[in-house]
């Protein structure tokens, strides 16, 4: 009987102190929270798809570490004087062999200036610790190494097309639906990174480390 009184005293305090905080938060217009009505927050899963709809891109901004950033259109591109690359590679579709028409990745990071200097006088060999980060219009992100493409390194003919010319007697045939331009990587054997509907071409520096052993 005694437990019983004891138990009853708790509870009874336990529920004045909850009406009283509830009044106090009430007063000072603050709704207290519960499972009927749970705090709002933000769609983290549609803040992070914003912008990743996808569509035809018409315009390819180049920036990030370079010293000039600068904008390309379709005309842009065809303006400069076209490289051709011939490339097999695997799809989730197959098999594909195509010769593409474009201008070399290489030339578009020249064109904006070049690669900015990195101002840790201390770093050697800048540009084969930066990479080149390409996005399409549904977000989905490539990367190309510089030491790929620059001239001074493996200098790999990476294209950044805008036309197939697989009839030699055609002329050269614009992507279509694939935007106005996409990347071709010779010596890849999967399409993976022949991403289409390209955006933006950002430089950036790998994060530098030491290791301690």
């Amino acid at each position: 009987m005694h437990l019983n009184r004891r138990f009853a005293y708790v509870a009874f305090i336990s529920l004045t102190l909850s009406i009283a905080l509830s009044i106090m938060l009430s007063v000072i217009g603050i709704e207290q929270l519960t499972l009927a009505n749970p705090p709002s927050k933000p769609n983290l899963i549609s803040l992070a798809r914003e912008g990743c709809d996808g569509g035809f891109s018409e315009e390819i901004r180049v920036g990030g570490q370079v010293v000039n950033p600068k904008t390309f259109t379709l005309a842009d591109l065809q303006s400069l004087p076209p490289e051709e690359v011939q490339v097999n590679y695997i799809t989730m579709q197959g098999p594909e062999s195509h010769t593409y028409v474009g201008v070399p990745l290489w030339t578009l990071i020249q064109l904006a200036g070049g690669l900015k200097p990195n101002p840790d006088l201390t770093v050697n060999n800048n540009s084969i610790r930066q990479y080149i980060a390409l996005d399409a219009t549904n977000c989905y992100q490539v990367v190309v190494g510089v030491g790929e493409v620059d001239p001074d390194y493996e200098g790999k003919q990476v294209l950044v097309a805008y036309a197939t010319k697989d009839d030699p007697s055609e002329a050269p045939q614009l992507l279509g639906d694939r935007g106005f331009a996409r990347l071709v990587v010779p010596g890849d054997k999967r399409g993976g990174r022949y991403i289409f509907n390209i955006r933006r071409i950002s430089v950036f520096y790998s994060p530098f480390s030491r290791y301690q052993l």
